[in-house]
């Protein structure tokens, strides 16, 4: 299923056993531990050595990544931390990427050591582990009265994450495998929750959020958003994507769970899924597998493979469908949501309401389908977007219309928010 071909392509384990409801109010204590503090390690070669390693007990020392390339962006920040002869030393990094390369400044100073060095940096970073970044070239060391150039190593592990983009690059199931997250601007370590967004057919993670804005919705709104990378044309087992025996996407989103939880901190009862289009069909592939999500919501992609679905309690899941939609019709919603509405015991009662055409310029229009005997763990709800095509409402279209209408009558970012940060796992 295309969608919006990209020209910039480029532990909760099974908490709601069968019956186990969830809980409707997000607020509330969370299960993750506390995060530890950055770790810096600087280290001159040469008679007298100097040696200094320990966590920074003011400060922070951020390290961001690019969400096209996954490559370390940015190494900044200030910070003191134990020094020499029980004094304090001071550290300080201004490196970003430019064309050729990470460049910029490290300093440190300790008095009590009486050291101070000082590096310009010109490539030659190396990442040896996650949010870990090493250098090695030469440097200015000042002692006493006498300054030399003398090779300089320092290290930073960025064990307590700052605000921003950072990328998560794993080896699973023999692949290796990619996601990028936004860090909210009031991240500080608190546990927080999560939205998934699985991209569609060909769309890299820094295409999702280039169209669709989901990152910067989150920045302000205190959630974390994660889009991870499928490996090859689409996510597998679902229409669209490729079927590989070698390609694990359900066990690599569990395991990105696991990172979530462990070293961002996120609130394992607040983990929730979304998705477009192939992405779409792959939410509601996790909606039958995943219990670790608290909610779904899947744009543009329908439920298939009825069959094999059995989750093991009801289901909080959000459709938003265009009926004008000619790469994913919109006759597969039915069935979607007569599985959905069955399973979670909703009847066949429904209630349309026609949402105000705020945007009479795009020629769409919405109407909003609820189920009102659902329970209160497991609504059921479609919008219905009159006129659209296969576009993230609120976003921008790629291929202009091309793929049908795009509304601006709602913002799916706004919609999908707002109903899956209702819910949260016991």
């Amino acid at each position: 299923m295309v969608h919006r071909l990209s020209q910039f392509s480029r532990g909760l384990t099974a908490a709601c056993l069968a019956g186990a409801a969830l809980s409707v109010v997000p607020a509330g204590a969370a299960h993750a531990a506390p995060l530890a503090e950055d770790r810096v390690t600087v280290a001159v070669a040469g008679s007298p050595a100097y040696d200094l390693a320990g966590e920074l007990s003011s400060g922070a020392i951020a390290v961001l990544d690019n969400v096209a390339t996954y490559e370390t962006d940015k190494i900044q920040g200030t910070g003191t931390l134990p020094g020499a002869n029980g004094g304090t030393a001071n550290v300080s990094f201004q490196i970003a990427r430019n064309l050729f390369g990470l460049k910029g400044d490290f300093t440190l100073k300790d008095p009590g050591a009486d050291v101070e060095i000082s590096a310009k940096i010109n490539g030659g970073v190396a990442v040896p582990g996650q949010a870990t970044v090493k250098w090695e070239g030469n440097g200015t060391v000042r002692r006493g009265g006498s300054s030399a150039t003398r090779p300089v190593t320092f290290t930073v592990e960025d064990r307590r994450p700052d605000p921003g983009d950072h990328a998560i690059r794993i080896t699973h199931a023999g692949q290796a495998r990619n996601a990028i997250l936004r860090l909210p601007d009031d991240y500080d370590g608190t546990p927080r929750p999560v939205l998934f967004h699985f991209p569609g057919l060909l769309e890299s993670p820094g295409a999702a959020e280039y169209f669709g804005r989901m990152a910067d919705y989150a920045q302000t709104r205190g959630f974390i958003m994660i889009t991870p990378e499928h490996h090859g044309i689409g996510w597998t087992g679902v229409p669209g994507g490729a079927s590989s025996a070698d390609v694990d996407d359900p066990g690599f989103v569990d395991r990105l769970q696991d990172i979530l939880v462990e070293r961002f901190n996120a609130d394992p009862s607040r983990l929730y899924a979304s998705g477009m289009s192939n992405g779409g069909f792959f939410t509601h592939r996790m909606a039958c597998e995943n219990d670790r999500f608290a909610a779904y919501a899947a744009v543009a992609g329908q439920l298939t493979g009825t069959a094999t679905c059995s989750p093991g309690r009801r289901v909080p899941i959000l459709m938003i469908h265009g009926d004008g939609d000619f790469v994913v019709p919109y006759s597969t919603v039915q069935p979607a949501l007569d599985f959905w509405t069955r399973h979670n015991a909703c009847g066949t009662r429904a209630v349309a309401t026609r949402l105000p055409d705020i945007a009479p310029d795009d020629n769409t229009t919405v109407v909003r389908h609820d189920h009102p005997d659902c329970a209160a763990d497991g609504p059921v709800i479609l919008y219905q977007v009159e006129g659209g095509g296969h576009n993230w409402p609120g976003g921008i279209p790629f291929l202009g219309p091309f793929l049908g209408g795009t509304t601006y009558d709602i913002e799916a970012n706004t919609v999908i928010w707002d109903f899956v940060s209702q819910y949260r796992l016991p």
